[in-house]
């Protein structure tokens, strides 16, 4: 049994339900006219750790070609157990190009790292309520790049896990396009590739020692992984 959020409540489901459609492209009939729009969540695969909640993840909405039913498209969501979702809005104009909706995604201390399915319902007065699948992944440790800054900047792990990055800059100055990188300096020889916005890279420490880290394309941003024994 589900209990919707409206203007910032949480949203909770015990269960998924029966298996949605995977495509996110709708149509329908509407007043004899076809209609279309795209619903696709943002970025493509969400990333969290346990216990964590974050902010940077939005369901996008954009019309497509043919006539466009008055009204608003309502968005519902049903997470797996111990995954909670927040929407900032239940609903979106079917007039309007693109519109957003952001979310707060929340994972509890007890949810083991994997890839897990949400779904979500979408349905106005005009067209058939439609359901998708999309993947959020919980990961064993998460650092947020942001501000030009790691998040956390220090980050405390047993050997044997694997870290994730997750760059949420973009636009930093007239001539910054926010892009970023993790480079050890010391415990391990590792890098990895140039992180535009919503990008993301993960290593595994198999080796217990307190590694330093930086972004070369911006020094003074500097970070730490303490792996334990």
């Amino acid at each position: 049994m589900a209990v919707v959020g409206v203007a910032g409540i949480a949203i909770y489901q015990n269960s998924v339900p029966s298996p949605p459609a995977t495509t996110s492209r709708i149509s329908s009939d509407a007043s004899s006219s076809n209609v279309s729009f795209v619903v696709k969540i943002s970025p493509g695969v969400p990333l969290i750790a346990p216990g964590q909640t974050q902010n940077y993840t939005s369901i996008e909405v954009s019309s497509m070609t043919g006539n466009r039913p008055n009204g608003t498209l309502v968005v519902r969501a049903f997470p797996p157990r111990g995954i909670s979702i927040i929407l900032n809005e239940t609903s979106v104009s079917l007039l309007d190009d693109r519109r957003s909706i952001p979310l707060r995604l929340k994972a509890d201390p007890s949810v083991l790292p994997g890839k897990y399915q949400v779904a979500f319902e979408t349905s106005s007065a005009q067209i058939p309520a439609l359901n998708q699948t999309f993947t959020i992944e919980v990961v064993p440790a998460l650092v947020i790049i942001q501000g030009l800054a790691f998040h956390p900047q220090n980050i405390t792990i047993s050997r044997g896990t694997s870290v994730s990055w997750i760059n949420l800059d973009s636009n930093i100055g007239c001539c910054d396009p926010g892009s970023h990188n993790v480079v050890f300096l010391s415990g391990v020889n590792a890098s990895s590739p140039i992180m535009k916005r919503l990008d993301s890279w993960s290593y595994t420490f198999d080796v217990a020692a307190a590694m330093e880290y930086e972004c070369t394309i911006h020094p003074l941003m500097r970070g730490q992984v303490l792996v334990s024994r």
